[in-house]
């Protein structure tokens, strides 16, 4: 009887969607590259005695533009285990389960800009290097004649 009641158990599933924190537009989350790892997952079991394990690591996020616009938001890692669980082994029921830990580390993406400074000292680097090949160069044509 036992071993019926395990056969009853379907655990084959999707996940439509998952996300954590205020809802976003779909063409913002791919604007600052957020994807979720898990929205529109299926798993297929073909007999009842699978027990799916989602554990997931949630990391709060915060995006700042340069226009001031602060956006708080969260992302997520999976580790995902699936397991066979014979009847009578005392090693769970069948199932689907989730297991979330909020991390106390944080992520922050600044959007800034660099000053006219750092532009100007890349072009002379750039036009430093070129003058440096070309007199090697030159060095090595005139020591080869």
């Amino acid at each position: 009887m036992f071993n019926e009641s395990f056969e009853q158990f379907n655990v084959t599933h999707t996940v439509n969607k998952l996300s954590f924190g205020p809802y976003m537009r779909e063409e913002v989350r791919n604007s600052l590259n957020l994807t979720s790892q898990l929205s529109g997952a299926t798993r297929t079991v073909t007999d009842g005695y699978g027990m799916f394990q989602y554990y997931l690591q949630v990391v709060p996020t915060q995006f700042r533009f340069l226009n001031g616009t602060v956006i708080d938001t969260f992302q997520y890692s999976v580790t995902e285990h699936t397991r066979h669980v014979e009847p009578g082994s005392n090693r769970g029921l069948p199932g689907l389960f989730f297991f979330y830990e909020v991390s106390a580390l944080h992520v922050e993406f600044e959007e800034y800009r660099r000053g006219w400074t750092h532009f100007f000292t890349g072009v002379c680097a750039a036009v430093g290097g070129a003058f440096t090949v070309m007199g090697m160069v030159d060095r090595r044509l005139f020591e080869w004649r």
